[in-house]
Formats: structure tokens, sequence, C-alpha cells
């Protein structure tokens, strides 16, 4: 008894440290989505836009509400062009307003190895559907968008075996570009506490503010990179041209083979300069 008591002890405690890892919601917001019809449609089997519209709109609502104080939602038209302002003119003020845009990218498949114990392989096969997220977050201030863009997500509810036969779990086109549009979210609503705060601060603080929806320092932080990398990227070319500009000079290329770590190439060129062989 005393040991059932102490793992159910553990558990408990092992799921407040969990939670308190994730941050709690504290910005209002009203969520704007844009979604094609065929998301809509795709939510019940009578292909009811109405019912459908309703449907997304709780599964929307109830993952946000994980990153959010959701207070509204509205379906916004696939082609518009709102601005800033157009936005922020439809929310009360000590609301937010955020962008949701899901867009379906085709089809695909994805496959699973099974491996019985006498070695023997077979691979299953299902159907995959790829979807497209971006959170955008409208700003007064500068008139601009800032947007996080997931890419392109392929999600399948794969395969299972039975004996020697293997199965797609779910082969109805319409199920599977549903449960697709809801895992897109639904991942995107899910913060990654795995990452140390402590040992990488940097990856901890890059998460937090997607999950808290700060997107322009997100666009800050990437920028700052980016303008960081101009310099070196010019010495390397810079480096580059002139070893390609004679026979003999070619060869000083070799040692860095195929790698792209530019803190190795930059170390490597200061070396040669230093030693005077290339005249930076």
């Amino acid at each position: 008894m005393r040991k059932v008591l102490f793992v159910l002890l553990a558990l408990m405690m092992l799921s407040s440290v969990c939670y308190a890892a994730i941050p709690a919601p504290s910005q209002k917001v009203i969520l704007f989505y844009k979604v094609p019809d065929a998301i809509l449609q795709c939510q019940n089997a009578r292909e009811d836009m109405v019912a459908g519209k309703e449907e997304l709109e709780k599964e929307l609502v109830n993952h946000y509400s994980k990153r959010f104080i959701v207070q509204g939602i509205e379906r916004i038209p696939q082609g518009s062009l709102m601005t800033p302002a157009d936005y922020f003119n439809k929310v009360k003020p000590g609301q937010l307003p955020f962008i949701v845009k899901i867009d379906l990218e085709g089809q695909g498949e994805s496959k699973t190895l099974y491996q019985n114990a006498y070695g023997a392989q077979k691979v299953g096969v299902a159907p995959s559907t790829n979807v497209h997220l971006q959170e955008v977050i409208p700003s007064i201030e500068d008139n601009t968008f800032y947007q996080h863009d997931y890419g392109v997500q392929s999600y399948s509810s794969g395969t299972f075996a039975i004996g020697r036969n293997v199965y797609a779990a779910q082969t109805n086109p319409r199920r599977n570009a549903k449960n697709s549009v809801r895992g897109c979210f639904r991942d995107a609503c899910k913060f990654d506490d795995t990452i140390n705060k402590y040992a990488d601060p940097n990856a901890y603080e890059k998460e937090l503010n997607r999950f808290i929806g700060n997107f322009k320092s997100l666009a800050l932080v990437q920028e700052k990179a980016e303008k960081a990398n101009v310099v070196p990227n010019d010495k390397i070319e810079k480096f580059k041209t002139w070893c390609n500009a004679d026979e003999v000079r070619k060869a000083y290329l070799v040692p860095l083979g195929t790698t792209n770590d530019i803190n190795f190439i930059i170390s490597y060129i200061d070396s040669l300069v230093k030693i005077g062989v290339y005249p930076e």
C-alpha cells in the first residue's frame, strides 16, 4: 500500500512540475481564422459548412485557450486584405487580434517498417495530408504583421499489422483531412517543456515567445542573426573568389571540403591571413 501511495505521490509531483513549466494564458485575444471552404466541409460527413464552421471554431477555441484567454472568434475570408488597423478596430481595448491561417497542401504517403522475430520485413503505407499553418499578430505601432510560419507538415493516421497483413488505420479522405487540420493546431498549442531554460536559455526564450505569440521579438532576433551573418558570409565569398582566380590557390579550398561550419571556415581563413598566405 505504501508503495502505491509513493508512486501516486511521485506522479503528482512530476505532473505539477510539468504543468509549472507551461506558461499560464494571460493575453486576451480574439481569434481570426482564414481557412478554405474545404476545411469546413471536411468537418462532417454531410459537408455542411455551417455545422463545420461551428465544429472547427469549437476546436480552435479549445486548443488556443491553452495559450491565450480567448474572448471571441471570427472567420476572415481567404482573400481578405485587412490592415493591422482594421483588425484592431474589431477588438476591444486590452484585446489582441490573433490570426490563424490554415491551408491544405495536397497529399502524400507515410510508411512504417514492420519486422517479425525471424527478420522478415514488410512496409505499411498509409495516406497522409499536408497542412500549412501560419500564425500572425498585427502590430498597430509599426503597421506590420508579424508571423510564425510552421511550414507544411504531413499528418497521417499510420498503419497497423494483423498477422502478416498491414493496413492503413484510416483511408477516408474526409476524415484524414479533418484529423490533419486538428493535428496542426493541436501541435502548435503544445509548449515544448523538454527545453531546459537553464542549460539552453536561448531555445527556451524562443519557444516561450512562440507560445505566447510574441512574434515581434522572434522577428527581431532573426533579423539580428541575419545581420550578424552578413560579414562572415561576405568574408567567405571573398576568399573563395580569391582561390578560384588561380589554379594553385584552389588547393586552399580543399580543407574546407563540404563543411558548412562558419566558425571553422572563418578560423581557417584567419590562419591563412596570419601566416601571410592570403592577403585579406
